[in-house]
């Protein structure tokens, strides 16, 4: 997750409450940067792999925060927001605000998008993902419901589908279309140990790929770990045995970035 250290303009910002209980003597496991004498308004600049605040699935790099159990910290210095996380208690609410994510892409633009249902097995309190947008009584603030994070080794990592900018379209059956982003983290907090999520995400159509009438070399990045997502398997073409493309996985690299076949 990386910083983004521009301010954000009030028509793209938008704000949550995230609640953090954490036993006594133990950390948050959050850095903040910024104040009154560093370089500007408290913001998020490092969540501890496995810590409290990147369990929660509720916090981004690059999150602002905006005040911590009631108390404004727009006006405090460095150290005096260090010592009141220090010295907050156990209970914690931290009201945040964040960077709006992009509305829908243009299907005109060599996108197009796609549907498919995952089933995810919560772990503590979590599905594994960071989830921002939803309805807003500002309809310009008003954006799909997109996962903006997943995070390594969780549940929605684990199960290999999800990615950054997919879009949450139901839950159990249950429509998210017009849910504000409180209502769809009520949604979710409500769920069993399993759910079924709707998630709808872009493919984009390579031209190269599309309009091939012969041998094509396609290149596809992809992370560390990851599959592409195709089944191989032989077949006789012209009297000679050649290895094809049997299935392209829903959701997968090649599905996403190639739009083979």
């Amino acid at each position: 997750m990386t910083l983004r250290r521009h301010s954000i303009p009030e028509a793209l910002r938008g704000v949550t409450m995230v609640e953090l209980v954490k036993k006594e003597g133990s950390t948050l496991g959050l850095t903040i940067s910024g104040g009154t004498d560093k370089d500007g308004k408290p913001r998020v600049s490092n969540l501890r792999p496995g810590g409290l605040a990147a369990r929660s699935d509720q916090l981004n790099v690059g999150d602002y925060i905006k005040s911590v159990n009631g108390i404004n910290l727009t006006k405090l210095r460095h150290e005096e927001i260090i010592s009141l996380l220090k010295n907050v208690g156990e209970r914690v609410l931290l009201e945040v605000e964040y960077e709006l994510p992009p509305t829908a892409p243009d299907s005109t633009s060599g996108v197009i998008s796609k549907t498919i249902d995952i089933c995810l097995h919560k772990e503590g309190s979590s599905f594994g993902f960071v989830m921002r947008g939803g309805t807003h009584e500002d309809w310009h603030k008003s954006r799909p419901l997109v996962i903006t994070y997943v995070r390594p080794g969780g549940p929605a990592d684990r199960e290999g589908t999800l990615r950054p900018g997919d879009r949450l379209l139901s839950v159990d059956g249950v429509p998210l279309h017009s849910a504000s982003h409180n209502d769809a983290l009520s949604v979710l907090a409500q769920c069993g140990q399993e759910a079924l999520f709707q998630i709808e995400y872009d493919v984009t159509i390579m031209d190269t790929v599309a309009n091939a009438s012969g041998p094509l070399l396609v290149e596809i990045a992809k992370s560390p770990g990851a599959t592409l997502g195709i089944t191989l398997t032989s077949a006789n073409h012209r009297n000679k045995q050649v290895i094809v493309i049997d299935r392209v996985k829903s959701g997968s690299v090649v599905d996403r970035y190639a739009h083979i076949v």
